[in-house]
């Protein structure tokens, strides 16, 4: 038995097929005009979830830019801050070795030394609180306005008859961490982290009790005069020096007390200055290291960047000159299915009346 086929069968058939090739030629334009040959997830469902996953670990890598971006602009700051209290030593101490030198001395010189160790002392405390965005780089997690604040200065006279012992002011660091105890007697330090890949971080302050030492304990530094002080303690030195007679304790942490004689003093005291100023440039080294380490790791995030954008290149987009010739294939297909379908379906009321 032969079975019948009408035109009504021919006609959906054709349609239908047109239909079809319709469709591919809007997805090919999609992909060209797109540029991704994944629009949806059921257009591939295994590289839009390798699509997610490389996307993930841009997203990740770039935050790990950002971070050591921000870390770096901490650094940046301490540098700078570090290399001009460097620079400021340098200078008191060439004052001191100045004053050291006896023909050169008189009340005018000593006076007017004093009056500018005075200002570089002002100008190192200043640095000190040095801050970055509202925040203090030299005491990162405090909440104080002021990385270190200065108490009244004293002068101290223990026994009978009460022996001369010099206390200048001291200089508090704020805390970042916890304060001491019986359990941390030199107190905790907080350090601020920047992570800067998956499993590294970066402290970007630094402890400015470590750097320019600290009048009282805390921080988990142990007290030790402070460079603060010891510039006004140089300073009142050299503008009203002791009798001849009279010693003094140069070192307060000492115990117990060792007074130096007048003629030593001076020379103690710059040799405390050295100490200082060794401190600031171990400071200034430690920076140096932690801003090499977070610029090695930016270049690594940025070779990683690279590398994950073909990856995520080679899931999503398409081999444009490929899609094209497809499009202009399926292009050909489609209008010559359209020539021939509109022949065969060319019918009227006289085909079936013949």
């Amino acid at each position: 038995m032969t079975e019948r086929v009408t035109h009504r069968s021919i006609q959906e058939s054709s349609l239908a097929r047109l239909q079809g090739n319709l469709a591919t030629m809007g997805l090919l334009q999609a992909q060209i005009s797109s540029g991704k040959k994944i629009t949806k997830p059921s257009d591939d469902p295994a590289g839009t979830v390798s699509s997610l996953a490389v996307r993930q670990q841009l997203r990740l890598n770039d935050q790990y830019q950002v971070q050591g971006q921000d870390g770096l602009s901490w650094l940046n700051a301490q540098d700078t801050a570090l290399q001009t209290v460097s620079s400021q030593l340098r200078a008191a101490r060439t004052l001191v070795v100045g004053a050291l030198n006896e023909g050169y001395v008189t009340d005018g010189t000593r006076t007017a030394t004093s009056v500018e160790l005075d200002g570089i002392a002002a100008t190192v405390l200043s640095l000190a609180n040095t801050q970055y965005q509202g925040r203090s780089i030299f005491a990162g997690t405090a909440g104080e306005s002021y990385a270190v604040t200065m108490t009244t200065a004293a002068v101290t006279g223990p026994g009978t008859p009460p022996a001369v012992t010099y206390a200048p002011a001291q200089y508090t660091w704020a805390k970042t961490g916890l304060v001491a105890d019986a359990t941390n007697p030199k107190g905790t330090n907080t350090p601020v982290l920047r992570q800067i890949d998956a499993q590294s971080s970066v402290r970007v302050d630094t402890n400015g009790a470590d750097v320019f030492g600290a009048d009282v304990v805390g921080n988990g530094t142990a007290a030790s005069q402070s460079v603060f002080s010891l510039l006004r303690q140089i300073s009142d030195e050299i503008k009203t020096p002791k009798d001849a007679g009279t010693d003094i304790a140069v070192d307060q942490s000492a115990t117990p007390l060792v007074p130096v004689a007048k003629e030593q003093r001076l020379s103690t005291l710059l040799g405390r200055l050295d100490t200082a100023m060794g401190k600031v440039l171990e400071g200034l080294a430690d920076v140096g290291a932690r801003t090499n380490r977070i610029d090695h790791a930016m270049e690594i995030a940025q070779s990683n960047k690279y590398e994950l954008t073909d990856q995520l290149s080679k899931v999503e987009d398409v081999d444009l000159p490929a899609v094209m010739i497809q499009m202009s294939l399926q292009e050909t297909a489609y209008k010559a299915a359209l020539q021939v379908t509109s022949k065969v379906l060319n019918t009227s009321l006289m085909d079936f009346i013949r």
